[in-house]
């Protein structure tokens, strides 16, 4: 089962599967998915048909509690 990709999501293009994840930081009007490649910045931002994309599974990010800080001010 593939993931969703969602704003935030590190991907790779399917045909080319080497170096850092791309970042996904918006999504366009047509349907592609706009991608920031931070290890090529000559290259900058491209756009990707979504089926183009597989999501970096090895990536994760824990649940924060966000509340814990304002109960704290409290």
């Amino acid at each position: 089962m593939e993931q969703a990709i969602h704003l935030g999501s590190r991907v790779y293009l399917k045909l080319a599967i080497a170096g850092e994840p791309g970042i996904v930081c918006g999504f366009g009007s047509n349907g592609k998915v706009h991608v920031e490649w931070l290890d090529m910045l000559e290259v900058g931002v491209t756009a990707h048909s979504p089926d183009s994309l597989i999501v970096d599974e090895t990536f994760s990010v824990r649940q924060l509690d966000l509340f814990e800080f304002a109960q704290v001010a409290a």
